[in-house]
Parts: structure tokens; sequence; C-alpha cells
């Protein structure tokens, strides 16, 4: 029997989505294939095996710094610096969970371990790449020659990606963007993705739903700013992003900037030179990490941890990020989009890429130009239709039909990738 182990947070409230996508797959699977969810929230029942992680997650660690040090020492040395940093980088927005978070790891590393002895899958799926458990578990798995990748919200609403290869900047999309661009788009494909693009923005639809807590042009008024040309920057969870840490791997992800802050005090003090100004608004999870920024730290540019994602947009004349997936909303939006980093929206023809960092001020100043705003709609019709036929899957949260590709068609690929060892497009 082919078991095939996918890690997740299945019993997170409004998540049925997940174990719901597997319960599909399994009866298009051979019947020598079996499917395990590796529960990672709390207990659920499902029609496929799952493992509940939360009925092993006994007390007794002690120190919890310290049993955390010896599991990475058995399970992974050369990473222990690397994890450790990163489970501290996680907490860093709120420290008082570190040590509630370090014992969970503990926990369901054991549980991993365990779970691997008892099942031997031939394969494993993560979700996602970048939290620091799953970072844990991936050197776990490549300690013992276990192949492995990643499965996470889609890139549109609706959607579930399948990563055999890796995440945003490390995907073959933003690796061989020219394999991706030749892939063809029939006049009917252009057609059915340029509705589905009108839809969703008709019934606002988006993959996380915001509440408004502050008026943006309000706002840029108060502090006299509403009439310069603004640039909207949308922070990530660096260590959520392949941002953090810093190394050869960061590269594919950020290869000009170390964290979002080293970009937005880039970003400000560019503003300032080409009288602009810069609005920030950090990632939900990670907002009040920076509350200790000072106006006076970034006198052109206001941050705004409260405001919505849509107001954000509305309010700017660019839309900038690293690799967050805002850039997608802000293309939906009709926004011209610059990329400090790289994610699936790299060399496709939609974006204002940054190529070098010296190039910012000339990379603003082309945006606001927007050479691309003639075939910006079009292009992102055709780029939909090549997700739709090669990266996105069928989630089946939305009642609007447009992803072709089904639970059926996930089972071929996750076959194909286990019996040929490749890593298929659909």
């Amino acid at each position: 029997m082919k078991k095939i182990l996918f890690s997740a947070l299945f019993g997170v409230e409004g998540r049925r989505e997940r174990i719901a996508f597997l319960e599909k797959i399994q009866p298009h699977l051979a019947d020598d294939y079996t499917l395990v969810a590796f529960n990672t929230s709390a207990e659920i029942e499902a029609d496929i095996a799952v493992i509940n992680t939360s009925t092993h997650l006994k007390p007794g660690l002690g120190d919890i710094e310290e049993a955390f040090a010896q599991l990475v020492n058995e399970t992974c040395p050369d990473q222990r610096d690397t994890l450790m940093a990163h489970t501290w980088g996680e907490a860093a927005s709120a420290p008082a969970k570190y040590i509630s978070n370090l014992t969970r790891h503990i926990r369901l590393t054991r549980s991993f371990l365990a779970a691997l002895d008892a099942h031997t899958p031939g394969y494993v799926f993560l979700w996602n790449q970048f939290n620091a458990l799953h970072r844990h578990f991936a050197h776990i798995l490549d300690a013992r020659g276990i192949d492995y990748g990643f499965f996470h919200d889609g890139l549109l609403p609706g959607s579930v990606a399948l990563d055999f290869d890796g995440e945003m900047g490390e995907s073959w999309i933003s690796k061989d963007p020219g394999k991706f661009q030749d892939i063809p788009v029939s006049p009917e494909d252009h057609a059915r993705a340029a509705t589905f693009l009108e839809t969703l923005r008709a019934r606002n639809i988006e993959r996380h739903v915001q509440v408004d807590e502050i008026c943006v042009e309000d706002a840029l008024e108060a502090i006299k700013k509403h009439d310069r040309p603004i640039v909207f920057y949308a922070g990530q969870v660096d260590w959520h992003a392949g941002i953090s840490p810093d190394g050869p791997a960061r590269l594919c992800h950020s290869p000009h900037y170390t964290s979002t802050i080293d970009a937005l005090a880039h970003l400000d003090e560019v503003a300032g030179q080409l009288g602009v100004f810069v609005i920030f608004k950090p990632h939900p999870i990670s907002r009040e990490k920076y509350t200790f920024l000072q106006a006076d730290d970034y006198p052109n540019t206001l941050i705004l941890g409260s405001a919505t994602l849509d107001s954000c947009i509305d309010a700017a004349d660019i839309v900038a990020t690293i690799a967050s997936q805002t850039s997608y909303v802000a293309l939906m939006a009709g926004k011209p989009v610059m990329m400090l980093g790289r994610n699936q929206l790299t060399g496709k023809d939609l974006t204002y890429d940054l190529t070098h960092k010296d190039a910012l001020a000339d990379l603003i100043l082309r945006a606001l130009d927007d050479p691309l705003a003639q075939t910006r709609t079009t292009a992102l019709a055709d780029h939909v239709a090549r997700l739709e036929q090669a990266y996105l899957f069928d989630f089946d949260t939305l009642d609007i039909p447009f992803y072709r590709c089904d639970a059926a068609s996930a089972a071929k690929a996750i076959a194909a990738t286990l019996e040929n060892g490749v890593t298929p497009t659909k």
C-alpha cells in the first residue's frame, strides 16, 4: 500500500474544505494508494485515515527551550540555529505565546516522527512551506529520504495549489516563466477567464474578507499627503514568505531585500527623492510588530495597520510588494503592480519587476507612467487561463463554475509524481 501523508491544520474552524479536498481525491486514486491526514489542530473525523495529533499531546517536557534544542539535535542538528530563530521570529508579534508555540512544535514533531514510523509514506504534502513546524518536518523528510511537496490556498479565490517543487518564488511558474507563458490560451480559454475575473470583481470576492476600520483617504488628507502620487506597499510575514531566514533560499523570493522593513526603508527614501508618498499596511498577523515605528523614522510613509486591503489599493496609484499575493488583488483592481521580489507573477508581462536595487526610482516612475495599462486586462485573463490549465485545482468553495481541474486531476498529478518521480504540470 502506497501512502501519501498530508499535514495541515485540518480542524481549524471554517476550514473544512481542506479535508474535503482529500476526501474527494481518494476515490480517484488506484486501490493501492491511501491518503492519510496528519491533523495539527482540533480533532476531526473524515472519510480518509486521520491522525488527530491533539490526542497525542501529553505534558512533562521540562525546560521547553532545552527540549526543543534536544529534539532538533536528534532530527536535523545542522538546522538548530535556523529553526530556533524561525520559531522566535514567528512569535515576535506575540512573545507571550513563544513558549506555548514551542511546546506545541515539540509535541507535533514527536507525533509526526511516530506517524512516519507507523505509516512509512511514499510522499508527504505540507500546508505550507514556510511555517517553522513544516520547515522542521521538511528537514526530517530530507534526512529520511522521503519526497515531499506543498499544498496551500491558490492564487485566486476558490482554488488550491499543489507545489511539487516549492511555493511562490521557488515554484516552477516563478523559476521558469517562459515555460508557463508558452502554455497556449485559446479564445474560449481567454473568454472563460475574463468572465470569471469580472464576476469576482462584480461580487467583490476575495480570498480573505476584511472589515474596514479606518478611512485611508481621510488619513491622507489629515496629514496633507492626498495630492501626492501614492505607492501602497503591502507587507508580508517574513518568516512565512521565504524572506526569512536570510540566506541562499531567501534569494528565490527576495533577492534585493532582507525583510519587509528593509524594503520599506528603501521605498521611503526613494519616495522622498521623487515626491511620492507610501502607504504601508503590515500583514494582519504581524501588524503589532510594527507599533514601535515612529513617524520621523519614515517621513514619507503612513503606516495603516487597521486599514483594509481594498481601501489601500483604491487610494494608491501603484501597488508594491516583495512577494505578497496582494499583487493579484491589485491587478484585478486595475492597478499597476511593482514586484520588489518574486512570486508566480514574475516575468509574466503583468508587473513591473525590480531587477536590481538601484533601479527602484526608475521603476516607480515607469509604474506611474504605466505602459502596461493598455494590455493589462487582456494579459491578466490569459494569465488566469494558464493558471487554471496548469497550476490551480478546484477547492469547491465558490458557486462560480470555473476550475476544470478537479479532484480527479489532482489525483492524476499526485500519482504521476509518485510513479515517475517528476514534477508534473496538469
